[in-house]
């Protein structure tokens, strides 16, 4: 997913909208996908191990 950040990191470059590579991807993880989100089978799993160790 962080190659295709680097077009967009270039043209932010050229236009002066960045100066930084870290905080640019930070600003605009979402929208590079950059940060998944978790699935539901993991938050199910994660319940049920809450569930489990509490008894």
């Amino acid at each position: 997913m962080g190659f295709r950040g680097l077009y967009h990191l270039s043209q932010a470059f050229l236009r002066g909208d960045a100066s930084n590579a870290v905080p640019y991807f930070v600003e605009r993880q979402k929208l590079f996908g950059l940060v998944k989100t978790r699935r539901k089978r993991h938050r199910l799993i994660d319940a049920y191990t809450l569930w489990a160790l509490s008894s």
